[in-house]
């Protein structure tokens, strides 16, 4: 997969489109609102997004949105399910592996890394979890998203 196609003169890479999104969502405000980051707003986007409440349990957030291209990358649905049951060679947990360092700073935060799928088949990824609020001050959410390659081997 690879990065969702930008439109002339833009950003290449979705982690740094995503990253202008959100800071020009959040306007003078801490965070923005989950509805700035939805599906209409970001359609190239969307299709390598999760959305996780964290307002029940921020320890283990539940999916309440995913695109269809993240998605694909999970066994089973990840609509309802908190992140503590997602698949460990998966790029949706590749995505969300680090979403308590996002609850405790307050920022968003981008990795990339590389893992190794259920196929056996190495993968490279970049990923980022912003942190979302209903307020625009108490974070109720977090957006990750993803996109990934595989690695040729000889």
């Amino acid at each position: 997969m690879t990065d969702p196609e930008p439109t002339c003169g833009q950003e290449r890479r979705m982690v740094l489109r995503l990253l202008e999104f959100w800071r020009a969502a959040k306007g003078e405000a801490s965070f923005p609102a989950q509805a700035q980051l939805d599906e209409a707003a970001m359609p190239e986007l969307y299709p390598f997004c999760i959305v996780l409440d964290v307002s029940r349990d921020p320890t283990d957030p539940v999916v309440v949105a995913a695109g269809r291209t993240i998605s694909s990358y999970a066994a089973a649905s990840l609509m309802g399910r908190p992140v503590s049951r997602f698949e460990p060679n998966t790029l949706p947990f590749q995505a969300v592996a680090y979403l308590a360092e996002v609850l405790r700073k307050g920022v968003p935060v981008s990795r990339g890394g590389s893992y190794v799928d259920e196929r056996g088949v190495p993968i490279l990824y970049r990923s980022i979890v912003v942190p979302l609020a209903q307020d625009g001050e108490t974070v109720t959410a977090l957006l990750a998203a993803a996109n990934c390659r595989e690695v040729a081997t000889r």
